[in-house]
């Protein structure tokens, strides 16, 4: 997978597929850091908690748990005493099976919630510190040989008046361009400190499956800051929208049978090397998505997911006993190969999609 997205990015892209992997270790990482936090809390013994894999370059012991940094930074892991055998009978406080199912429940359910956390404090972070875009009715480029080039629209003007109608936000400005592809737009507009009026064709465009609307131009963006509170709410507000839109376009892809909607780890760092070149806003816009997305993804009960996982808690909770080991094992085991398989076919058509020009932003 990392020399397929290292040789589609190409050598010069080298340092951004870095970023990329370190996200996406973070984000992993941050999940295990999860099940770690809540076993802990639980009394649950942990042997091991690591973050990244391969060979280890750091590492010490604290309270009965080796504390790992491994080189390679693709997430992370933790292992807890029982986590993936029968219990021994043996009476052993601090072994995952001897815990109570709710307690179970609640140290597998940590991963995924901390995702979501972590996209909500990424996210408000976005909303606090670096502030969020604003389009604005002030012209920062226009397109060479353009609607808007050839009536003389210049960097800098600030269009005040569209058909006689006053412009009150950039966002209102595109929308009402948009909403008129081949019509003739009367345009007023500041220009050097003075009222000036253009009259600008727009032309038609595909975006999304619908025609729309442009002069070819580019409005300034301004970035605006929330209080603190403010931005925590907006956060998990963000994050609420993002589970809906992620759920409901799925579902959308799915009954419409549309596969191009489907993205792999190459998808992914596609999107992530374009969205590095528009700055740090969208960097981590993205990777507060991706936190979700990779909290959702593990929430599908789905052997070998903690998804599955919970399935078998609820299970075992219903029938007053846990399935047995052996059992759950081989389903976990045939679920992870059938994970494997999909992802190869997922890979490939990331990899076709980067190649075609139709994955990324």
């Amino acid at each position: 997978m990392i020399a397929a997205i290292l040789v589609l990015a190409g050598l010069s892209n080298v340092l951004k597929v870095a970023v990329f992997l370190l996200i996406l270790g973070v984000l992993v990482g941050f999940h295990e850091f999860g099940h770690f936090v809540v076993a802990k809390l639980s009394r649950v013994t942990v042997t091991d908690f690591a973050f990244g894999f391969g060979p280890t370059i750091a590492s010490f012991e604290r309270g009965g748990t080796h504390y790992r940094i491994n080189l390679l930074p693709l997430g992370g892991y933790c292992k807890m005493v029982g986590e993936d055998s029968p219990d021994d009978d043996k009476a052993d406080p601090g072994n995952f099976q001897h815990k109570p199912v709710w307690v179970r429940f609640l140290i597998i359910l940590a991963g995924p919630a901390f995702n979501f956390v972590l996209a909500a404090a990424i996210f408000a972070f976005i909303g606090s510190v670096i502030g969020t875009p604003t389009q604005t009715n002030i012209v920062q480029d226009v397109q060479a040989n353009s609607p808007a080039a050839r009536a003389g629209l210049e960097p800098g003007d600030e269009i005040v008046a569209l058909d006689g109608q006053p412009v009150r936000s950039g966002a209102e400005m595109v929308d009402y361009i948009h909403h008129r592809p081949n019509k003739r737009i009367e345009v007023k507009l500041l220009h050097a400190g003075a009222l000036k009026d253009l009259s600008i064709k727009t032309r038609a465009v595909v975006a999304l499956g619908q025609t729309i609307g442009q002069f070819g131009f580019l409005a300034k963006t301004t970035y605006q800051h929330m209080p603190l509170p403010a931005g925590v709410m907006w956060g998990f507000a963000m994050v609420r929208d993002t589970v809906y839109s992620q759920i409901t376009g799925i579902a959308g892809a799915i009954a419409h049978r549309d596969s191009s909607v489907i993205s792999g780890p190459v998808g992914i760092a596609h999107v992530v090397i374009s969205a590095e070149s528009l700055g740090v806003f969208w960097v981590l816009q993205i990777a507060g998505i991706l936190s979700v997305v990779l909290g959702i993804f593990n929430l599908v009960p789905w052997p070998a997911l903690d998804g599955g996982r919970l399935a078998f808690l609820v299970v075992e909770a219903a029938r007053g006993k846990p399935v047995p080991a052996e059992k759950e094992g081989l389903v976990h085991l045939t679920g992870f190969a059938l994970l494997m398989v999909l992802a190869v076919f997922i890979t490939y058509h990331d990899v076709v999609q980067w190649i075609s020009g139709r994955g990324g932003l």
